[in-house]
This record gives structure tokens, C-alpha cells and sequence, in this order.
């Protein structure tokens, strides 16, 4: 019984953390996605405004990037991969105003 419940717990924790090791690479991968494609207009003296990744929520945020882009964003946005944008949101959510697990709340 004790082998069992050791051999499950371990598993459980095996889990638990590799989920959390995968979720971290995709933000980490959206930042360098941002920091190439993104910054390159939207920063300091840039042609664009400076963004803020707390300005909107985890919602606002998912709702921007389902929209389809025009003007100055539909041709970087139409060259970034499925999983850029994937990753790219995941970025965005990190920082977004109503996530708290930065803030160690959670």
C-alpha cells in the first residue's frame, strides 16, 4: 500500500511539474517574440505606442489576438506561426492587469 501511494504521488508531482515547465517555455518563447516581431514599432520613439501588457485583462487580451488584423499589423501578424501567436498570448497573459500569480497571490 505504502509502495502504491509513493509510486502515485510521485507521478502526481512528475505532472504538476512538467505542466508548469511547459506553460513557462511558452511565455518565455511569446517574450522573444515580442521583444523581435513587436518592439520593433512598439517602443520608445517607435511608430507605434509603447505597450502596456497590464492594461487589459486575460480576456481583452485573448479577444485582441482572435480579431483579424489590418493595417500596420496584418503583415508581422500574418507571418508569426500558429504557435508564435500561441506563445505570444501566453506572454501577454503573464503580465496582463488581472493575472495575480505574478504578484505571488496565487
Amino acid at each position: 500500500m505504502k509502495k502504491t501511494l509513493f509510486v502515485t504521488l510521485c507521478i502526481f508531482c512528475l505532472v504538476a511539474f512538467s505542466s508548469s515547465a511547459f506553460a513557462a517555455k511558452g511565455w518565455r518563447a511569446g517574450k522573444k517574440t515580442y521583444k523581435s516581431v513587436c518592439m520593433s514599432c512598439h517602443k520608445r520613439g517607435g511608430e507605434a505606442q509603447r505597450l502596456k501588457l497590464n492594461q487589459w485583462s486575460k480576456a481583452k487580451w485573448t479577444k485582441y489576438f482572435a480579431e483579424e488584423k489590418k493595417g500596420k499589423h496584418a503583415d508581422p501578424w500574418g507571418q508569426l506561426t500558429d504557435e508564435e501567436k500561441d506563445n505570444l498570448l501566453k506572454y501577454f497573459h503573464k503580465y496582463a492587469k488581472d493575472d495575480h500569480t505574478r504578484l505571488g497571490c496565487g
